[in-house]
């Protein structure tokens, strides 16, 4: 069995996004005085910041949601702005949640695949390359 996968009815293009990078998955939550695990101010702004960039993106591309079923692949290339050792994939939770609902419905569909992690002193970001 396929896990249910979808046949895409449409033409499959390649998408690119720039996005900036996203805190490790060790820095996206506090823990309340309830002891409720609730997301940082960092992290709740980071998830606006992706979200109007994104819808930016789907406006300027006609990029059309896909729907559940439809299995996608997103290379990323990190460009980190320092040559201290980060765990790249931490960054990947935060991230998939902030485009859950814009450029798919439900993160469990779509297939991350760190490509490679580069130095950009000036301007680091993430490039998605998304099909």
């Amino acid at each position: 069995m396929d896990l249910n996968r979808k046949e895409v009815k449409r033409k499959t293009k390649n998408f690119l996004i720039k996005l900036p990078i996203p805190p490790s998955v060790n820095k996206i939550h506090y823990t309340d005085k309830r002891g409720v695990r609730r997301l940082t101010g960092a992290s709740e702004k980071y998830i606006q910041d992706v979200r109007a960039v994104t819808r930016m993106f789907i406006e300027d591309t006609q990029f059309e949601k896909f729907e559940n079923g439809t299995w996608l692949y997103m290379d990323l290339v990190f460009y980190f702005p320092d040559k201290r050792i980060r765990d790249s994939h931490n960054c990947l939770k935060i991230l998939l949640d902030a485009l859950e609902g814009l450029l798919f419905m439900n993160d469990y569909y779509v297939m991350p695949r760190i490509q490679s992690v580069e130095l950009d002193k000036e301007n680091p970001h993430v490039v998605l390359k998304i099909y």
